[in-house]
């Protein structure tokens, strides 16, 4: 009788900050939610009117507005870019400091979305610097756009899955020889 097959165990952290960022991109992909930002924000419009990309990528089914199908899987590409960034940085985290507080694990949700946001933004910018169809400088300059952007966007918003880190902290989850460093944490 072969042994039942063991799937790998994933932080509670990991699965928390994951499903932040995906609910993030959800969110921005409802128009009302769109509309209702434009609104009210006005002054979040003036960078993407300078050609950085407005707020963090949203996933959607249905293309907005005048835009197509192939800009619709670019933005679906980035939400998804931004989601498995963000999730692979915070599993890094958990990997390398097993042991961390609650503020370490917050801090490092804050930074998994700004990581994510930057990176996707990178791939908004150089899809709106093809778009317009512009030269070498043209594309540095809407991937840095894109990069500021993103991670701006994603510091405003980084205390949520830096609230939702701490709420998966547990409470001493090594014993207190391994938190003090009298002791090998073995892997």
């Amino acid at each position: 009788m072969r042994p039942a097959m063991r799937l790998p165990r994933t932080a509670p952290a990991v699965v928390a900050v994951g499903g932040v960022c995906l609910l993030l991109t959800l969110l921005f992909g409802l128009t009302p939610v769109l509309t209702a930002l434009t609104a009210h924000a006005g002054l979040a419009l003036v960078p993407s009117a300078l050609g950085a990309p407005l707020a963090l990528p949203p996933l959607r089914a249905v293309p907005l507005g005048g835009t197509g199908p192939v800009q619709l899987l670019c933005e679906d590409f980035a939400a998804l870019v931004l989601v498995t960034v963000a999730t692979l940085r915070m599993r890094r985290h958990v990997r390398v400091r097993p042991v961390a507080g609650w503020a370490r694990r917050a801090l490092a949700g804050w930074s998994a979305l700004v990581v994510g946001g930057g990176v996707s933004g990178v791939w908004r910018g150089l899809v709106a610097a093809r778009l317009v169809d512009a030269g070498v400088l043209g594309w540095v300059l809407y991937g840095v756009a894109g990069a500021v952007s993103g991670a701006a966007w994603a510091t405003t918003l980084g205390w949520l899955p830096a609230l939702a880190t701490t709420v998966c902290a547990r409470r001493n989850p090594v014993p207190f020889r391994l938190r003090t460093g009298r002791g090998r944490v073995r892997p």
